[in-house]
């Protein structure tokens, strides 16, 4: 054999041994990749076979990608009930920009394709999961929270659709893995990687443009001590200057477009009047009929002017129409939300407390879609949250940097549902960084257990 050929076998088999030393030696290496292999073949049979009935907001997503291909117009063309949909200016653009870009790429609407690709691409959340698993506690606590991920049923479930759970899942456990490694070395421009990141997250869920200031603040303290605040300021400024660049183009459109500032979307007067309607008991779900329950003029035009059933985007547009007539819907609904927080805080104080004790029981408690409740997917969850919070706690007590950014992740998600509506959904995206701490507070209890457990004592003598 010529000696550059068995050199390059050599060098082949050394950078094997070297992965799987890494990654918990052979026999780890071969679960993480079945586990791998698992989570994507589970994605792409869900994104094959399209679940069924596809959500309302899927439904949405996938006109406008259509309308996207066919004439490069982001609205919800081609609705059966037209009286029945939001703007499309409600909805984030991220996903069906991508979609109506695959569409345009493979030169037709073919939906099936678009669900393989992004399948795929959120099958990336599962290796993301263990990679920062394994930086949290090694290669063990990285394969529980792979392993988790890749069965996680909800995520399953919306891959099966064009929603933008899955993908966001992807990009934030992409954004946090870029952070934590930009973070072990120098220099500042290390950090547009991870803002270019945070700016695709947020343009598939809008709440994560406030996140990643936040973030960005975060890494502007911990530069600040050891390399002063020139340093400090350039490591947080390129940052938010990946996130601008992603971002920036879309606001731009929506000046132009929509007459007005808007950063990504418009539809938060809605979420922060449905997640401030006290009636509902906090579950977004019930603002509806709660509405129309407390508006009996509401129901009966409703009742003879939309054929179907109506949404809580019809019966909201309804009340505002009402209570602030000739102002955009949006802009009156968010009034009216500032209006109830302020009577709650001010004049229903303990309503108020019982109503967000709720809210963070639905956000953390509860995982999405009906599968969830089934008891074993329910413990799993139940499982994931526990432990995940054993694990963060873990990690604040070490004093580790992985503790500051992903507990200010978490604290901003609950931050979010406590004000807005409290959609487990939200949680849902954040799943491949609480399996990680899941893992890393499971092997911790594993080993408190292992210490306090008596050691085994010598058998019996035999007699002779």
């Amino acid at each position: 054999m010529p000696p550059g050929v068995e050199h390059s076998r050599g060098a082949f088999r050394s950078r094997i041994a070297g992965l799987a030393a890494r990654n918990g030696g052979r026999a780890g290496f071969a679960v993480l990749v079945t586990i791998l292999l698992a989570g994507a073949a589970l994605r792409i049979g869900y994104a094959w076979d399209p679940y069924e009935p596809q959500v309302l907001d899927a439904r949405a997503y996938a006109r406008i990608a259509r309308g996207l291909e066919q004439n490069g117009s982001f609205s919800q063309r081609g609705a059966f009930t037209p009286a029945q949909v939001q703007p499309a200016s409600n909805y984030s653009p991220g996903l069906p920009l991508l979609v109506g870009g695959l569409y345009r790429a493979s030169g037709g609407v073919d939906a099936r394709l678009a669900r393989v690709v992004l399948a795929l691409l959120a099958s990336l959340s599962v290796l993301f999961a263990y990679l920062i698993g394994r930086r949290l506690a090694g290669p063990a606590a990285g394969l529980i929270a792979a392993a988790t991920l890749a069965v996680y049923p909800a995520l399953l479930e919306y891959g099966g659709m064009l929603m933008t759970e899955p993908l966001g899942a992807t990009l934030l456990s992409g954004s946090v893995l870029a952070i934590l490694r930009a973070a072990d070395r120098p220099g500042a421009a290390r950090w547009l990687g991870p803002g270019l990141l945070l700016g695709a997250t947020a343009m598939v869920r809008p709440e994560y443009l406030a996140i990643a200031v936040l973030v960005a603040l975060i890494v502007f303290a911990r530069s600040l001590r050891p390399r002063g605040a020139g340093p400090a300021l350039a490591q947080a400024a390129v940052l938010l200057a990946g996130v601008a660049i992603v971002v920036a183009p879309w606001t731009v459109r929506n000046l132009i477009v929509l007459d007005r500032f808007v950063p990504i979307s418009t539809g938060g007067g809605q979420v922060l009047f449905a997640g401030t309607y006290l009636p509902s008991g906090g579950d977004p779900e019930k603002v509806g009929e709660a509405v129309l329950e407390r508006n009996p003029a509401i129901r009966r035009r409703l009742t003879t002017t939309v054929p179907e059933p109506p949404t809580l985007e019809v019966i909201l547009a309804a009340l505002a129409a009402r209570r602030h007539p000739g102002l955009d819907s949006d802009v009156a609904l968010a009034r009216m939300g500032r209006d109830q927080l302020w009577h709650d805080l001010t004049e229903e104080p303990w309503r108020y407390a019982g109503f967000l004790a709720n809210k963070l029981n639905l956000l953390w408690l509860h995982g999405p879609r009906g599968v969830m409740h089934e008891p074993v997917w329910a413990l799993l969850h139940f499982l994931l949250i526990a432990f995940g919070a054993i694990g963060l706690a873990v990690l604040i007590a070490a004093r580790r940097f992985e503790a500051l950014l992903i507990g200010a992740i978490l604290l901003s998600i609950t931050l979010v549902g406590l004000v807005l509506v409290a959609s487990p959904r939200r949680v849902l995206v954040a799943m491949p960084l609480i399996a990680p701490l899941a893992g890393t507070g499971a092997l911790w209890c594993f080993d408190l257990l292992r210490r306090r457990l008596p050691a085994p004592g010598p058998g019996p003598r035999p007699t002779v």
